[in-house]
């Protein structure tokens, strides 16, 4: 038994393993808990407001040489409790495996991952271009479809319900040019700096998916009512395809107040979506046995997979309003606030609104160090740390994010960032 569920889990992080949630790929964003929306400097803006494309900055051109973000998470374990039951090497007693099942909510085990990579990317005055590597995916596992290995059918007549599978998913190829244009501020006394920008994104699909639907059961035997046979009877319905194309847009506005707060405003993937219209499949993946008995009566056919042919479909890129704050307390010293909701739960996204807030610390400016409180959003409680090397012409930031906890063992997954780029 200890061995079963670290290999189930493993599984479904590799069937997850590109989700999109947070749109931000730096490094610098994810130390401060993706709090800097209303500071980021030339590439820094990337998956988020265009209008800080306009903001001063010393360097007139900038190369990303690669920017990299890649998570995990789940909605039920930290890692004090994995450590605990999967990796001791102890069989799991009843009590242990109660506890894991009161860990995992009602609607089921929920796992993701995510990697975002952006290795091409340019920026000048008010102007850039990147390419970035994308992808969103999320698998529901339904706690039934887990508590049955685990304890075993021994509640006769009991009904084993599979009905909360769920999933979708995808990866794909965004290229962005984004523009912003600086107002003439000379007319204000306290308005120091004012800016609107725009991205649009052309999204080529490398292949998708998504669960239409899925019910099932699993009837337990019941020798005092004469069910002296146990009945599977389950069918998942799922559209996959290998290429599609769509548009999307982020509109941002920017302004600068007593040369102190910054307040930047977003609508990250306004009416983006993805048309999936390339060997566009349906798998129905079913699982019937009417009389089943062990180790007498087990049909050749308790799972069978049909595969038809089927219409284009869409797929909703995560849409989302963001409302940012950067504050100049001291020279040396930023301090950053974020609120983020969400209009679409696909592909990675979510409804449930986040707060962020984050502090960089710049006395030695070689070495800039970061951190950031998240709350809310599918990550729940986060803390985020980072740390630079800035030799002027050259950066390399690097920043480690907590998922579900402030510490790292009450956390229920990660994200690493990576990022370098010259500018001059």
């Amino acid at each position: 038994m200890k061995i079963f569920l670290p290999l189930f889990l493993s599984m479904l992080v590799l069937l997850t393993t590109g989700l999109l949630a947070q749109q931000v790929i730096d490094a610098r964003a994810t130390g401060m808990a993706f709090s800097n929306g209303a500071d980021t400097r030339g590439l820094e803006y990337v998956g988020l407001n265009p209008a800080t494309l306009a903001l001063q900055n010393p360097f007139n051109f900038e190369f990303n040489l690669v920017s990299a973000n890649a998570s995990i998470s789940n909605n039920s374990f930290n890692k004090n409790q994995y450590d605990r039951y999967f990796t001791t090497g102890d069989f799991l007693t009843s009590q242990d495996v109660q506890d894991i099942l009161d860990l995992i909510p009602s609607s089921g085990l929920r796992a993701t991952a995510a990697a975002k990579l952006n290795t091409l990317a340019f920026y000048t005055r008010n102007l850039s271009i990147s390419f970035t590597g994308l992808g969103g995916a999320t698998v529901n596992v339904p706690k039934d479809f887990i508590e049955l290995p685990l304890t075993g059918n021994r509640e006769p007549g009991r009904i084993y319900r599979l009905d909360d599978a769920d999933g979708s998913g995808w990866a794909g190829l965004g290229i962005n040019l984004s523009a912003a244009y600086p107002f003439n501020t000379d007319q204000w006394t306290d308005i120091d700096f004012l800016s609107v920008g725009a991205t649009l994104k052309y999204i080529i699909g490398f292949g998708g998916f998504k669960v239409q639907s899925a019910r099932g059961e699993f009837r337990d035997f019941d020798t005092s009512r004469n069910l002296n046979y146990a009945h599977l009877n389950g069918e998942v319905d799922i559209l996959t395809s290998k290429g599609g194309k769509g548009v999307a847009a982020d509109l941002g506005g920017l302004v600068t107040y007593k040369k102190k707060w910054s307040i930047g405003i977003t609508l990250v993937n306004l009416l983006g979506n993805i048309n999936w219209n390339k060997s566009v499949e349906r798998n129905v993946f079913s699982m019937r046995a009417d009389s089943l008995s062990l180790p007498d009566n087990i049909p050749d056919t308790v799972f069978t997979d049909t595969t038809f042919s089927a219409s284009d479909f869409s797929t909703r890129l995560p849409a989302a309003f963001d409302l940012a704050a950067a504050y100049r307390w001291q020279p040396n010293l930023l301090v950053t606030a974020e609120f983020e909701k969400g209009f679409s739960n696909e592909l990675g996204g979510s409804k449930k609104a986040r707060l962020a807030m984050g502090l960089e610390y710049t006395a030695l400016k070689v070495l800039p160090l970061r951190t950031g409180l998240s709350l809310g959003g599918r990550t729940g409680s986060a803390f985020g740390l980072g740390i630079g090397l800035n030799l002027k012409y050259w950066i390399l930031d690097l920043a480690y994010l907590n998922h579900g906890g402030i510490f790292p063992g009450n956390s229920k997954g990660l994200t690493l960032s990576f990022t370098t780029r010259f500018r001059f």
